[in-house]
């Protein structure tokens, strides 16, 4: 029975935003273990109304369409329908990574390329394989993704265009909960699959963190970025080895069954 729920007897913290939490604890719950919410980041639109029509241009022309995030793929197509503009048909696509290429696949796109890892880094090196200088190249994101591809690609002659889709903001009623959870709840595993979750966090709670860390929890970090957020605090974290909320729940799994 401890291998088929492996998360039994486990709480679980999870950070992200209300939007996206439910799928995760869901998944927890049937592995046996205790969710607790607290969204901690949350995302407005950015893009004003008045850039439609220089939109719609970039859209019409030939080139790559890039993705950095599922949160891109629900505010373009957002966008998209408020505004009145056409989902382009002349752009080849590029995914950051497989929930945003399934993210795109919903709705009616598919990705073209998508780097091994899950990185802005790789996804730039995935570019400079497949995309050819002369094909300007369009990134949609958000206010806090890194300009890495734009950093990699404008030296070797690409022609980047970045559109700030959305703005990450903190979730003040997310904080106050979780304050509300850490003066009751022990956590086994604390995830963040973001950096700016990680400050948040931090932010909201103090110190207190070093009493859970003190006490056998673990951190579980979706990715790198997010383990150096962490580290920066001096704490340590175990990263997947695929960059998933699915990685994230196999890393759990295997500390829980080890501890069995």
């Amino acid at each position: 029975m401890a291998n088929e729920l492996p998360l039994k007897g486990k709480t679980v913290l999870v950070t992200r935003n209300k939007k996206q939490a439910a799928s995760f604890q869901k998944k927890v719950e049937a592995l046996g273990g205790t969710a607790v919410s607290a969204s901690l980041i949350t995302f407005q639109e950015a893009l004003p109304g008045e850039c439609a029509d220089s939109l719609r241009e970039d859209l019409s022309e030939p080139g790559w369409l890039v993705f950095t995030s599922v949160n891109g793929v629900r505010f373009f197509f957002s966008y998209l329908a408020e505004h009145g503009v056409t989902v382009p048909d002349r752009k080849k696509i590029a995914a950051v990574g497989e929930k945003t290429a399934r993210a795109l696949k919903k709705r009616g796109l598919t990705a073209d390329v998508m780097p091994d890892e899950y990185v802005a880094e790789c996804l730039a090196d995935t570019l400079k394989l497949h995309a050819a200088v002369t094909e300007p190249i369009t990134v949609m994101k958000g206010n806090l993704s890194r300009d890495v591809i734009k950093t990699e690609l404008e030296p070797l002659g690409y022609q980047i265009r970045e559109w700030v889709l959305y703005h990450t903001i903190q979730d003040e009623k997310g904080m106050a909960e979780l304050r509300q959870a850490a003066s009751r709840s022990h956590f086994d595993y604390i995830t963040f699959t973001s950096s700016s979750a990680v400050h948040t966090f931090m932010h909201a709670v103090g110190d207190g963190e070093k009493v859970w860390e003190n006490h056998g929890t673990a951190y579980i970090s979706i990715g790198p970025l997010t383990e150096k957020a962490l580290l920066e605090y001096g704490i340590s974290s175990h990263v997947p080895k695929t960059y998933t909320i699915e990685g994230m729940l196999d890393v759990m799994c295997s500390m829980s069954r080890k501890e069995r």
